[in-house]
Order: C-alpha cells, then structure tokens, then sequence
C-alpha cells in the first residue's frame, strides 16, 4: 500500500454576513483572492479563488459568534511576493509579525483576518 499524499484544498469560516464582508475586502486587499462562482447551497457565502482555485469558502452563520471548531489554531498558506505583501499590510495598517526560520530557507507573517482567523503567510526567503 502506497502512502497517501494531501495538501490543503481550502478552508472554511463561518460567521455572520458583516463579518464575512470584512473578510472577502480583506483577503483581496492582503493576497488579491477575489470572489468568484459558487454553488446555491441555500445559505448566503462567497467562494474566494487565488487564480481559479477556491481556496477559501465563506459561510454566513449568524449564530456563531466566534466558536471554535475543536483545536483549530490557524491556516497556513504557501505565497510569493514578500515584499509586496508586507508592502500592502503596511498599506491597510494590518499588524502582523515575522520570523525566519534559516534550516528551511523561508520567511513567515503572521496575521488575523477580520473573523479572527490566525493566518500564516510563508515566503521562500
């Protein structure tokens, strides 16, 4: 049996409708991922593509006022472009840290979108 490779396919929030809207501005100001088609699941939400892949999928739920789903901590996204994108976090006042990590030749910024999602932004240094 051969093992199985996986990569992230694309993650979800679910929040109410003004929180979302925050989030779709957001996403598109820091990494430019614009809404784009998505099925009529019956509950309003945005699909957000970085290029044609939906990355991230929104889902307005009134009634969730910030829970967690289990131990969820954060999403990571491989990018390119770093100054670009510290340039635009800059920009748009958004505070976010960064550290370099030498052994894997890779720079990481850390940020929280308008839901409160921890996201992790990795650069090839």
């Amino acid at each position: 049996m051969s093992d199985t490779q996986a990569y992230i396919h694309h993650f979800s929030l679910a929040a109410p409708a003004e929180v979302l809207d925050q989030v779709v501005t957001f996403y598109d100001d820091v990494l430019g991922f614009k809404p784009g088609d998505r099925p009529d699941f019956g509950i309003p939400g945005y699909w957000l593509y970085s290029g044609d892949q939906p990355i991230i999928h929104l889902i307005e739920d009134p009634g969730r006022g910030g829970e967690k789903s289990g131990y969820f901590d954060h999403v990571a996204l491989r990018c390119t472009d770093l100054a670009a994108v510290i340039a635009r976090l800059e920009e748009k006042g958004i505070p976010f840290g960064q550290m370099e990590i030498r052994q894997l030749n890779q720079v990481q910024l850390f940020l929280a979108d308008p839901a409160g999602t921890t996201v992790e932004l990795n650069f090839q240094a």
